[in-house]
């Protein structure tokens, strides 16, 4: 009988700490969406861009008003290629860090000189957060275009995105 009262104690203490009341890591799964429009700073040189800059404004579904921003850089040799970087997402003492992968992500150009239009799409991997996406993580898709004034030397434009996915926060 004490062994039965033993592992029945045992039992009830695993599933009491093992309950989201005592789980130091209690996440829940949200559904994110996202537009923003704004600015981007390019510097384009021997087949390679610089993405200096880019600084937008719009709303999420998580925390509302937000303004998104980052850099990287890009391929710029071919009509499509692939670009990457690091960026955020803040706004009422909110925010969502996440990164593009070259090999998730793909810019394309509409022409080879002149004003051009840039489709672009990936996917960025959330990599951290605070507020009410403390902890973010998960994978948000996007698309958006990009109007630039020409494909070479320092060139600024506007830009729409919209971002959309699952993500796990605390």
């Amino acid at each position: 009988m004490k062994r039965f009262v033993a592992a029945l104690a045992l039992l009830a203490s695993v599933a009491l700490c093992a309950s989201p009341a005592f789980s130091a890591t209690n996440t829940k799964t949200i559904t994110f969406a996202s537009h923003y429009s704004g600015h981007a700073s390019l510097l384009i040189d021997n087949g390679h861009a610089t993405i200096s800059s880019v600084a937008g404004a719009g709303k999420n579904s998580l925390f509302g008003t937000s303004r998104v921003s980052g850099s990287g850089s890009a391929l710029a040799s071919q009509q499509c290629d692939p670009f990457g970087g690091k960026g955020s997402i803040v706004g009422r003492g909110n925010k969502i860090t996440f990164v593009i992968s070259r090999s998730m992500s793909q810019g394309c150009s509409n022409g080879s000189s002149g004003p051009v239009t840039v489709t672009f799409k990936g996917v960025a991997k959330a990599t951290g957060g605070s507020g009410d996406a403390t902890g973010a993580s998960g994978s948000l898709k996007f698309s958006g275009t990009l109007k630039l004034g020409g494909t070479s030397g320092a060139q600024n434009g506007s830009f729409t995105v919209t971002l959309g996915g699952t993500l796990s926060v605390r």
